[in-house]
């Protein structure tokens, strides 16, 4: 009776939901080090002998905020270096975004916590020059940390195009990470009970020790951010996520079911 009360509140409960389905995705996982995965290409464009290169150093970036393997690039005062994705296809009539994590490495404070970057989108057919606008260039300052940057695409609709993450106009030696780039197609839903066939929920919000999913789909990832795009040490475990660990506040937990991200404000009371 008691889990038969459980699940109706569950599925019961008002969720707004941002479906988006995923139509390009990058964790990285397949490379096999120092290669980069099938498609993806580095440029040199100083000379320096630096360039983008696949890393397997999970037990040190990990605890960061990323996953498994990344991309890593290491930085000299004159480095201009690309990291150029495949070709991603945005159908016209649609709305899309593209998401990623980056972040330096300090090695144990071996680097300075800074670095700088910039991200374009061009159409697949051009070659990068490095006078194009970028459609995010900024400084990092805090090091060690994963961070979740989004971009939105949607002006780019029915085109053809690469991605190019380049680590440049930085003036030290330093380690650039960038990892789980996924590029998104957008659409909104209803509350659970009622517009989304997904069935895709959680409860109870606002939690103070277990977050508890439940979807009609298999449940293939699920992640918690902060307000700043940073990944939480939340693990998620059979059907539920552990928060005991974070502090009191809102957060952002996104859900992969299926080929479906959900995402949603979580309140950690």
């Amino acid at each position: 009776m008691k889990k038969t009360l459980f699940f109706t509140a569950l599925l019961g409960a008002v969720l707004s939901f941002n479906a988006q389905t995923v139509i390009f995705e990058e964790t990285f996982e397949s490379l096999s080090q120092p290669g980069l995965p099938s498609g993806w290409i580095t440029i040199d464009r100083d000379g320096d002998g630096q360039k983008w290169e696949g890393a397997d150093a999970s037990s040190f970036t990990d605890p960061l905020g990323f996953s498994g393997k990344v991309a890593v690039t290491g930085s000299t005062p004159t480095s201009d270096h690309l990291l150029v994705s495949p070709p991603v296809n945005l159908q016209a009539g649609n709305t899309y975004s593209l998401s990623f994590l980056i972040g330096t490495w300090t090695l144990g404070g071996f680097y300075p916590a800074d670095n700088y970057y910039a991200v374009y989108i061009l159409p697949s057919t051009s070659t990068f020059m490095g006078t194009e606008t970028p459609v995010l260039e900024e400084g990092i300052a805090t090091g060690d940390i994963a961070m979740l940057k989004t971009i939105d695409l949607s002006s780019y609709a029915g085109q053809s195009v690469t991605i190019y993450f380049r680590q440049y106009n930085f003036p030290q030696q330093g380690v650039l990470i960038v990892d789980t780039v996924r590029v998104t197609q957008q659409s909104m839903l209803g509350t659970v009970e009622t517009n989304s066939t997904s069935g895709v929920g959680i409860y109870p919000n606002p939690a103070s020790e277990y977050v508890y999913l439940k979807s009609k789909s298999k449940i293939t990832h699920a992640e918690i951010f902060d307000m700043t795009g940073r990944r939480m040490d939340a693990q998620y475990s059979g059907s539920r996520i552990d928060v005991r660990n974070l502090q009191p506040g809102t957060y952002l937990i996104k859900i992969t079911s299926g080929n479906e991200t959900y995402s949603q404000k979580l309140i950690r009371k």
